[in-house]
Parts: structure tokens; sequence; C-alpha cells
């Protein structure tokens, strides 16, 4: 099992974009964990609160499933909640006072049995918080301000007014439907032939839209780009947003809105991000 930190991350993404590589970085996290239970266990109930969520057409369930597999295998990392449980990182939990429900603990722990169902066979990992890690201001650290910097970027987002944040930055928007809204029927047609048409006009892609989103960023990498599931970090640049169970570990940056830096408690685990 190989552990990729975050200036890891940043530094194979530099390389693949500067020799024009393919790369992905897939976030599961415990939604896709819970997606993944529902299917092999069956947990008709929960599936069906998830595909309606995430707009996933249920005739079109275990073909997602089955793609989720093919591109996880092929990411250059994919996350794992092992780091919730190892020492390693900060516990997982609702909010600084509140840890999270024990059914959902217990099926993120089962990572490993989950993972191995859905046929990932990835032995390269990152944090599942890798898209807030990656926005913090750590002295002598890039975080992907820097990264975006003279690059060219698309980013997949139901938020696209996220382009007026950037305004010195080279950045094109791919509109999605959100949550709720039935991003199969709305959206996905159209993001999948811009993918096909674009997969390597841009130095990197930027992808938050959840569960459809795995596949977005696995199609771009077979086309030959480049992608980062920078997730919910979309709604903390636009609103500030940050949510409670980083609290106790994370602030806002006083002087620069984009980004984020440790609480003291945080900083017990800054060398293992």
């Amino acid at each position: 099992m190989k552990f990729l930190r975050i200036p890891d991350i940043f530094q194979i993404l530099n390389n693949c974009i500067e020799f024009k590589l393919p790369f992905s970085h897939i976030r599961f996290g415990d939604g896709g964990i819970k997606f993944i239970h529902s299917i092999l266990f069956r947990n008709v109930k929960q599936l069906n609160v998830i595909v309606e969520k995430e707009g996933l057409p249920p005739s079109k369930v275990a073909e997602i499933f089955e793609l989720w597999g093919y591109y996880a295998r092929r990411a250059d990392c994919i996350d794992t909640p092992e780091v919730y449980f190892d020492g390693t990182f900060w516990p997982r939990v609702k909010t600084k006072a509140k840890t999270i429900n024990i059914e959902t603990e217990e099926k993120m722990r089962d990572w490993r049995e989950l993972y191995a169902g859905a046929e990932f066979d990835n032995d390269t990992f990152c944090n599942p918080e890798s898209n807030c890690l990656m926005i913090l201001d750590i002295p002598g650290r890039k975080n992907i301000l820097d990264i975006m910097k003279n690059r060219r970027i698309c980013m997949i987002t139901a938020r696209p007014e996220i382009i007026n944040m950037f305004p010195n930055f080279d950045i094109d928007v791919v509109s999605i439907v959100g949550q709720w809204e039935n991003q199969y029927k709305n959206s996905f047609s159209y993001v999948v032939d811009y993918i096909n048409n674009m997969a390597t006009k841009y130095d990197f892609w930027m992808i938050a839209a959840g569960e459809l989103g795995r596949l977005y960023s696995g199609m771009i990498k077979e086309l030959g780009g480049r992608t980062i599931d920078i997730g919910f970090v979309i709604e903390y640049w636009l609103d500030g947003y940050i949510h409670p169970r980083f609290d106790k570990f994370v602030n806002k940056t006083v002087d620069n809105r984009l980004t984020l830096k440790l609480t003291e408690e945080g900083k017990k685990y800054e060398r293992f991000i």
C-alpha cells in the first residue's frame, strides 16, 4: 500500500502536465462507501436515497458501479478511510463535539472488503479530505492555487459563478445541475461530449460533480487528460462554508479567502498531510 501526501500528488501532477501524461485523483469518500455497500449488500433503501440525491437512473446503477471499478483501477490514487483510524489524521466526526454514527463508521472500517467487492484493485491511496488539504496555507509548501497559476484549467461544477473568484486565472467552466436535480438526465451527455472533445486541451481539470464526477475523472484520464477531485472546496471558495467536522482542525486564512490554515490541533497531523 502506497500513500500519497499532498506534495506527492502535486509533484506527480506537475510532472504529468509537463510531459503531457494522463493523471487522475479520485475520491469516493463516505458517500462512495455507502454506494458500494448498497450494491454489494442489496441495501435498497440506502441506494434509493443515493440514486435520488445524485441523479443516477436506476437502470444505469450497475453500469455506473462497473465504471467506478474500471476507473478506480486506473487512477493514480484513490482515497482510503484508513487514515481516520490509524493515527495519521484527525478522526472522522460530524462536528467537533459529535462523532459519526456507528453504522457509517463500521462501513468505513470495512473499506478493504468494500473496495475489493467493487474491484477497485488499486494500491496507491490518498486522504479522503485531500481536496480540502490542497488549499491549506502551510509555510514552505505549495497549495492548489500555486499549481493553478499560469495553467489552463476546466472546472466541472454546479456553481459556474466560481469563475468570478479567479479573474487572474485561465479557467473555463462546464456547468452541471446540482444534487437532487437529476444530473444524469440533465447534464451527463453534455459533459461527456465536452470531455470527448476537450480532454487534452487543458493542463488539468477540477471536478466537483458528486458520484458521477468519478466517471468524468476516469474518462478524462482515459482520453489523456489530468484531473483533481476538488469537491466541496468550490462551496468554500464561494460561500466561505467550512463543514463542522473541520472546525477543530482548520480555520479560514485571514488575508486569503481561497485558502485555509491548520489550527494548533490540526498541526499535530501536518507531517502526514
